[in-house]
């Protein structure tokens, strides 16, 4: 394996595309990529180190398709970067002796994605393809941590939390926004800075000091203000209640009558 491996990568989509631009930029050999119509025709035409970007039910048949092709892997890295598939997926392309790995990115991924600096990657599978993994999460100026396999499923359960669900609770924000007459573009940049001013608390205090509002400040009446507002409207209303009870868990500073009343006012 040269210092700086080539590589190959199946699926040209977000994560396929982010791979090879930002692994082209950092100075890696791109020796192939392969759409769902391309395939190699010789070994020769694959790098030391092959990223399956496919979708997660692509995964397992293009593992046997390429060990089905090929005799002998025992000078490659297979790596597959499914959130919630273990390395196991790829037992086909072990048997062949390819070192196996999974290697997924926390990121939401945009279209023409050419950088993945400061990203974070979960990573499991064989040692040997890790030590090449951590090398090129170096040279991307990214981050990596080792999961175990079966906690792939729950870390992923978390990514959709933190990244798709914030989309859908700025969603509700200006939807409550708009219930009052609030035009949902102008509540949706008031607010956007606001969510952003909360992330960066977290990150510097942590989530209970980060914690402001009603809640926190164990505010009944403001509460019970909010609540009334929303009662034409049962689908906010339950979503409100149920983050303002995973917020009582996380304000520390409410006595036993402020979480009693508050617990009470939301169920």
């Amino acid at each position: 394996m040269t210092i700086k491996p080539s590589i190959s990568i199946f699926g040209n989509g977000r994560v396929g595309g982010a791979l090879q631009n930002s692994c082209a930029k950092a100075g890696y050999k791109i020796e192939s990529v392969y759409s769902r119509n391309l395939f190699p025709s010789s070994i020769d035409e694959l790098g030391e180190v092959i990223f399956l970007t496919v979708q997660d039910s692509e995964i397992e048949n293009l593992a046997k398709i390429l060990s089905s092709a090929f005799d002998d892997l025992s000078k490659k890295i297979i790596v597959h970067c499914s959130g919630t598939l273990s390395s196991s997926i790829l037992k086909s392309l072990e048997k062949k002796g390819s070192k196996v790995a999974s290697f997924h990115p926390l990121k939401a991924i945009t279209p023409n994605e050419d950088s993945l600096e400061g990203v974070w990657f979960d990573m499991e599978g064989d040692e040997g393809a890790l030590i090449v993994l951590e090398k090129i999460i170096k040279d991307l100026g990214a981050n990596c941590f080792e999961v175990k396999p079966e906690a792939k499923p729950l870390l992923h359960a978390s990514a959709v939390v933190s990244s798709n669900y914030l989309v859908s609770l700025l969603k509700l924000a200006t939807d409550i926004a708009e219930t009052g007459g609030i035009d949902p573009d102008i509540a949706l940049k008031a607010l956007v800075p606001l969510a952003e001013s909360s992330l960066e608390n977290i990150k510097k205090k942590g989530f209970e000091k980060a914690l402001t509002g009603p809640i926190e400040r164990g505010d009944v009446k403001t509460i019970q203000e909010h609540l009334k507002q929303l009662k034409e409207n049962p689908d906010l209303l339950n979503l409100y209640k149920a983050l303002g009870h995973k917020t009582i868990s996380i304000a520390k500073g409410l006595n036993e009558n402020q979480i009693r009343d508050l617990k009470q006012l939301l169920d």
